[in-house]
């Protein structure tokens, strides 16, 4: 029989092989989080995990060897139950709670360009195993898009391929176009056919916004407007996603979004969100966005709390300019993903304060099924949620 000493070895090497294999932890990190430990003593750890056939080299985490309750243990050592139990609390205005919580690693922290490349990089590496199982539970499946959706996307590849097999998830774009810089990898569109060949799809490609204005400015009004508005409509591909006759946004069942802070809402057309935004009588700056809005959720602003009716009505007009997936969209998703196995609205997140107070709102207002988020953000989001 084992002795204790020789159990705890087993239990510490187990938990070390998961870090490691899950949670792409470096030895330095899994020794912190076991309280302190040196990292040839976290290296021994992982050779007997090896030795045992807890891990292989290539630190794939091997579950079939530990029981159900064991595996358990596991999980719950590394997810955060703080906020897990906070969640639990919410009362959201449609009654969707958040049912999963993917709490994954982000590398250690900094402000610096350099380090939230180097910490984004490593959230998209974290995040696509998570990600990848969850639309292998769709069938139509939308993305909206950003640079943090794009990084996971970046790393799907084989995980998604070993997942979905030959099965026809169709992908949908459910954003336009910046209308004053170049197209970029980044959009709606380009990410859902980046999407559907990771997956190697057989379903048909998806449809295309490319071209599709995502803003149409308020200094429209009128029969200008209307005119503007018609013509964005009466293309194909948006007639595809968002027409009146069967529109592929009526049938998604899960949609990928990210979340912008009060400072920079809408990603990388921010600049151009003032701009449009700004009217001959009154032009819409930094300051006066981040006074009205707590952030957007793919493209749609989120008024923040406490506002008064004409502040409201402010922020009501900014949304219509937005062409994209509208909030009612995001509500049937979510709502849909109650009475079924599909995932519904996905948010992948990373950062702290910020993003904690937007992703709290639309957590109250009941639109989001499944959070991928870093642990900093979890941590701020149970302090946003209090």
């Amino acid at each position: 029989m084992a002795s204790n000493q020789e159990r705890r070895k087993d239990l510490e090497a187990q938990q070390a092989a998961y870090l490691c294999a899950e949670h792409d932890l470096t030895q330095a990190e899994i020794g912190r989080l076991l309280g302190g430990l040196s990292q040839s003593r976290v290296s021994r750890l992982l050779k007997r995990a090896e030795d045992r056939g807890w891990l292989r080299r290539s630190y794939q985490f091997i579950p079939d060897r530990l029981s159900e309750e064991r595996l358990a243990q596991l999980k719950d050592f590394v997810e955060p139950s703080s906020l897990i139990e906070r969640l639990a609390t919410v009362e959201s205005s449609t009654g969707v709670r958040v049912r999963g919580v993917h709490v994954v690693d982000s590398g250690a922290g900094g402000t610096s360009t350099r380090s939230l490349a180097t910490r984004l990089a490593r959230f998209g590496r974290s995040a696509a195993d998570p990600l990848a199982e969850l639309i292998s539970r769709s069938d139509v499946f939308a993305v909206t898009w950003g640079r943090t959706v794009s990084h996971v996307v970046d790393n799907l590849g084989p995980l998604l391929q070993g997942r979905i097999g030959q099965r026809p998830i169709r992908f949908v774009p459910v954003c336009g176009e910046p209308h004053e810089r170049a197209s970029e990898r980044d959009t709606s569109s380009h990410l859902a056919e980046r999407l559907h060949a990771v997956a190697r799809s057989t379903a048909p490609l998806p449809p295309s916004l490319t071209g599709v204005a995502a803003l149409i400015p308020r200094r429209y009004r009128g029969a200008d407007l209307r005119s503007i508005r018609r013509f964005v409509e009466d293309a194909a591909s948006y007639r595809e996603v968002f027409g009146k006759t069967s529109p592929m946004i009526g049938h998604v069942d899960s949609l990928l979004t990210a979340c912008g802070p009060s400072h920079h809402p809408m990603g990388f057309i921010y600049d151009e969100l003032l701009k449009a935004g700004s009217t001959p009588a009154k032009k819409l700056t930094a300051a006066g966005l981040q006074r009205l809005v707590v952030g957007d959720l793919g493209g749609v602003l989120f008024p923040r709390p406490g506002l008064d009716a004409r502040d409201r009505r402010e922020v009501d007009d900014l949304n219509r300019m937005w062409t994209g997936a509208k909030l009612k969209h995001f509500e049937r998703i979510a709502r849909g993903a109650t009475r079924s196995t599909h995932p519904g609205v996905i948010v992948v997140a990373m950062g702290g304060d910020d993003r904690a107070a937007i992703l709290a709102e639309v957590i109250r207002y009941g639109l989001v099924n499944e959070l991928i988020i870093d642990r900093t953000l979890s941590e701020a989001l149970v302090k946003a949620l209090a």
